[in-house]
């Protein structure tokens, strides 16, 4: 993988706050030229640096009026006896339309939930019956999140 220049950060900046800017505006905004820009994400999507495009969407417009991190420890000895590795836990975790993310932690906490939720009822619904029956999952621990930036 090649270093990114000085270039490739304004490039990859403009691209961050909005991806769907067309190559034009890109090297409007940069005073790189199109055809330089267009070379310039060509080559840093080969590099692996843009993986992908992503859409943000506002989810209290959708209805999900509360979000949460879901803290949980897990038990590698259950998880063990049921022939389940912790990326298996993961991939069951992931399944959830609530949730937004998940991934493997490292200290007194094994794997981070982002959850989001119609109400409070929907939210302890998914953690007491959903993700607290999955094989492995010992304890959670939710932090409400009060405020999104």
């Amino acid at each position: 993988m090649g270093i990114i220049d000085e270039k490739d950060r304004k490039i990859l900046e403009i691209l961050k706050e909005n991806s769907n800017l067309s190559t034009h505006k890109i090297s409007k905004n940069t005073l790189i030229p199109v055809t330089t820009v267009n070379n310039r994400i060509k080559k840093l999507k080969e590099q692996g640096i843009i993986k992908r495009y992503t859409l943000e969407v506002d989810r209290k417009k959708l209805g999900y009026s509360i979000s949460a991190y879901i803290f949980v420890g897990v038990s590698l000895k259950e998880l063990k006896e049921h022939k389940l590795r912790i990326n298996d836990l993961l991939n069951s975790v992931r399944k959830s339309p609530l949730v937004d993310s998940a991934e493997n932690a490292t200290g007194d906490i094994d794997i981070i939930v982002k959850v989001h939720a119609r109400d409070i009822d929907e939210m302890n619904a998914y953690v007491v019956n959903n993700l607290s029956e999955l094989k492995g999952v010992e304890k959670t621990r939710t932090a409400i999140i009060l405020e999104h930036k």
